[in-house]
């Protein structure tokens, strides 16, 4: 048996009483942090709910599936993820490939940033078109996928959220660094998407303690005011409905 649990946005406080049950049933317990990062001490806490230790995976160990379910196979195994499991590809392929071995599985739904963002930021969930990975730039590695689908949804009228990379060297993208390469996408790819007056919603740590919620221009987020080590995400408004629009004036 292989159990999914989702932690959901904040710490042990957000885990359902089912997933905390699957947990207690579990022989053997496993977590990730490579998808979202989990807050300082969550994991010991847990530990002490659960009355059993759990073994941290690298996303090699994770995305290489062989720890996870060699051990479903001889027990109930369980593997605890940030936010919702089923948000990362990782975690579909690792459900296949365990059905595929005949292991039964079990997703245990949380809270997911892909909500939590939107209810914090007021805007109408309806009006929101793709999600994107704003991705750290490297040498030889300037990848332009995330602007094109933020033109692609203004041009439909809809909001953007962007995920920023969350890097097991780097840790989570800084905002400052995230508006400063919406800046160099939009000097490449010149689609009039992003200016220094373009207004964005920033959204950090939600859920969590420090959580904050901000509602400002790129030139503020790439002069680094609103940095910080926890991870964030930005939304790229569309035309606003007048109760947005309040709403956003108001944070």
């Amino acid at each position: 048996m292989l159990f999914l649990v989702g932690i959901g946005v904040s710490d042990e406080q957000s885990l359902t009483l089912a997933g905390l049950s699957a947990l207690q049933s579990c022989g053997k317990v496993f977590a990730e942090s490579y998808t979202n990062l989990l807050p300082a001490g969550a994991i010991s806490r847990i530990e002490t709910l659960i009355c059993r230790k759990i073994e941290m995976l690298t996303r090699e160990q994770v995305e290489g599936e062989t720890p996870i379910l060699e051990s479903a196979l001889l027990r109930p195994t369980a593997l605890l993820v940030a936010g919702d499991p089923m948000i990362a590809t990782t975690h579909v392929s690792l459900l296949l490939s365990a059905k595929k071995r005949g292991i039964s599985t079990s997703v245990i739904h949380s809270s997911s940033i892909l909500s939590a963002a939107i209810g914090e930021s007021g805007l109408q969930a309806y009006k929101f078109g793709k999600t994107a990975t704003l991705a750290y730039w490297r040498e030889n590695y300037a990848p332009l996928s995330s602007y094109e689908v933020a033109a692609e949804n203004s041009s439909r009228g809809a909001h953007t959220l962007l995920l920023l990379d969350i890097d097991e060297a780097l840790g989570p993208m800084p905002p400052s660094i995230a508006a400063k390469t919406l800046l160099k996408m939009e000097d490449a790819a010149k689609s009039g998407i992003f200016t220094n007056g373009t207004k964005l919603v920033l959204l950090s740590a939600i859920g969590r303690e420090g959580q904050t919620v901000r509602y400002c221009s790129i030139s503020e987020l790439a002069g680094g005011k609103h940095d910080s080590a926890l991870p964030a995400v930005l939304i790229l408004p569309a035309k606003l409905h007048f109760l947005e629009e309040e709403f956003l004036r108001s944070l």
